[in-house]
């Protein structure tokens, strides 16, 4: 039975996992895993698996069995974060915090009777450290993944994980599992730190320079959601099967047989053999983007329309030949606070994704279209070409690219070679085809990655099956530009301008509380350092609410702000009160500076954007 310390303590700090195991007590297996005492005097654990009886602790001297594995972890920094994987009765646990007393350490067992066993026998009060921050076991693969995710999100800094070696050979599927779920949400959030930092700025700048287009322009969802129910769409990529496609291609344009959709650099493609899509969709917010139409511009080609995200980048809009349309893209924070229409207070928006195919899916889904053909969707390389012809930016693929690549399987169960950023895109592919119910995806892409959720079908079968008439209407996308609420535009743009003139007295507020705090620490007065803590919050609190901020600064420095933020709690733990105090002053200060110089650089943004709004 868990001891009484142990329970009143897992009710009061961790009562997830007292929920969990509370009721193991009378479900417990006692021919699985017992609390065995040797003969000299030692306990141990004997798990009983597939037969055979396996003890996870040495029957002669545990003390010292636990001394050695500690012995492997060298140079652990005060500020490390360590997970102990697999508890045991916990002596390699006790001897790691015996050397390293000032580490923040969870307590991570992926057998619930594992843990059981040692609550019942080792009390959490006798731990040689208290920086004990939680306790978890692992039972469900999703909750643990959730669970790690904010666990990185703390801890940026150093995380060791120190394991119970008998353990991951006793349980090999469940390290395994973990594993393989730790080192996937790292990569996750690595590559989504990366995103956002690389456009943090960018979303914004672009989404205020396109404010113009976006209320000049058609929105596409509001003008034509719902209105090609059951009508086919071919979504053309840039993948070097496209290639093989394009006899087809023209075939169905010149019958008017399905809506086409070129995707990304496709257009480029398309426009070499003569085709014209009925749209052209974009959403790249990099200056590079421009490129992607620049043979449209040098042409003069008026006859694609462009159906751009709001937060594309500003320079691929300029000069565009075509008519424009929009859809409000979830990165464009200035487009959601400052628009409505007079129907509806909600605007429907795409959301951000790693490919444009996966954003035109979820436009082709709002305006009805059923079935939709990918056509060229490779999300991989064929040979080393990693496009089709026509894209006359792109490269062959490296023989680097190629050591590095990683297989999947293709449409026809063989081994197709890609690389992570097009496997990434294929995922979230994948996941908007299970979230978007009855809609049916076809994918002709010869050689290409398998995509789950679509069938796979070569192009001239879904012709003779599906494209059997014209369906096309001339002008299809032709309409008045939408016609957002200016009285709301107005209105929120007389309150943006009461936050903007607030921003520069929060600063200076913020700036002082700072400066105060440096000073009380200094002078070792922790006491009142400890009260302008509070008021630092309540600047911090004041910013986060504040509209300018909201909208246009905070999203620029999502990253910082997230880091800052899950820094907190760490900040707080320290127990040293002039290290916290130094801590909380660089953290907070790098990051107001950086907010600062951002108000700064988009004042003349901000007042052309007004300019478009009033007049």
């Amino acid at each position: 039975m868990i001891l009484v310390d142990n329970i009143n303590i897992l009710k009061s700090r961790y009562p997830k996992t007292w929920d969990k195991i509370k009721d193991y007590d009378d479900n417990l297996d006692s021919n699985y895993i017992k609390v065995e005492e040797t003969k000299k005097g030692f306990k141990t654990l004997s798990i009983n698996k597939d037969g055979k009886n396996m003890y996870m602790h040495s029957k002669y001297n545990p003390f010292r069995e636990a001394e050695a594995i500690v012995d492997e972890y060298e140079n652990i920094e005060k500020r490390t974060n360590v997970i102990f994987y697999g508890t045991g009765l916990g002596y390699h646990i006790d001897a790691f915090l015996k050397k390293y007393p000032n580490v923040n350490y969870y307590i991570y067992e992926p057998i619930p009777e594992v843990l059981y066993a040692y609550l019942s026998n080792k009390s959490l009060k006798e731990l040689p450290s208290k920086n004990l921050m939680d306790i978890i076991v692992g039972l469900d693969e999703e909750e643990i993944a959730n669970y790690l995710g904010k666990f990185i999100d703390k801890n940026r800094r150093d995380v060791q994980i120190v394991e119970l070696p008998i353990h991951k050979q006793i349980f090999p599927d469940e390290y395994k599992k973990f594993l393989e779920l730790f080192k996937k949400i790292i990569k996750d959030k690595r590559s989504g730190i990366h995103t956002d930092y690389a456009f943090q700025k960018r979303w914004i700048i672009n989404s205020m320079k396109n404010f113009k287009e976006v209320l000049s322009t058609p929105n596409v969802i509001i003008e034509k959601k719902g209105e090609f129910k059951d009508k086919p769409a071919i979504l053309v990529a840039a993948g070097p099967s496209l290639n093989e496609e394009i006899e087809n291609i023209k075939y169905i344009k010149e019958k008017g047989l399905a809506y086409i959709f070129s995707v990304g650099s496709a257009i480029n493609t398309l426009i070499y053999h003569d085709i014209y899509p009925d749209a052209a969709t974009t959403y790249d917010p990099t200056e590079n983007n421009q490129k992607v139409f620049a043979k449209v511009k040098e042409k003069g080609i008026k006859d694609i329309p462009m159906v751009f995200g709001s937060s594309i980048g500003y320079e691929t809009l300029l000069g565009y030949p075509g008519e424009k349309y929009h859809m409000i893209t979830s990165q464009d924070t200035v487009s959601n606070y400052f628009l409505k229409t007079e129907e509806s207070d909600r605007l429907d928006i795409v959301l951000d994704a790693p490919s444009i195919a996966v954003v035109t899916l979820q436009l082709l889904y709002t305006l009805g279209f059923s079935p939709i053909i990918l056509v060229g969707q490779n999300f991989a390389y064929r040979g080393k070409e990693r496009h089709s012809e026509g894209v006359y930016y792109s490269s062959l693929v490296t023989e680097q690219e190629m050591k590095n690549g990683i297989w999947v399987k293709d449409v026809y169960g063989n081994e197709v070679l890609t690389n992570e950023g097009f496997n990434n895109m294929r995922n979230q592919m994948e996941l908007y085809i299970k979230g978007f119910p009855n809609l049916e995806v076809i994918n002709t892409t010869k050689g290409g990655a398998n995509i789950e959720g679509t069938t796979f079908m070569e192009l001239e079968e879904v012709m003779d099956k599906y494209l059997k008439e014209k369906v096309v209407l001339y002008n299809w996308l032709e309409g008045n530009k939408t016609n957002y609420d200016r009285e709301y535009l107005k209105s929120q743009l007389e309150k943006m301008d009461k936050a903007y003139d607030e921003t520069k007295k929060l600063v200076k507020d913020y700036y002082s509380a700072l400066g105060k705090i440096l000073m009380l620490i200094k002078n070792k007065n922790f006491n009142q350092a400890e009260k302008m803590y509070v008021k630092l919050d309540e600047v911090t609190t004041k910013i986060e609410n504040n509209d300018f901020f909201k909208t246009f600064i905070l999203p620029m420095n999502r990253v910082n702000y997230k880091i800052l933020v899950n820094s907190i709690d760490t900040l707080n733990a320290e127990k040293n009160p002039l290290t916290k105090g130094l801590r909380i002053v660089d953290s907070f200060k790098n990051f107001i500076e950086l907010c600062n110089k951002d108000i700064e650089m988009i004042e003349p943004i901000y007042e052309e954007m007004k300019e478009e709004i009033i007049y």
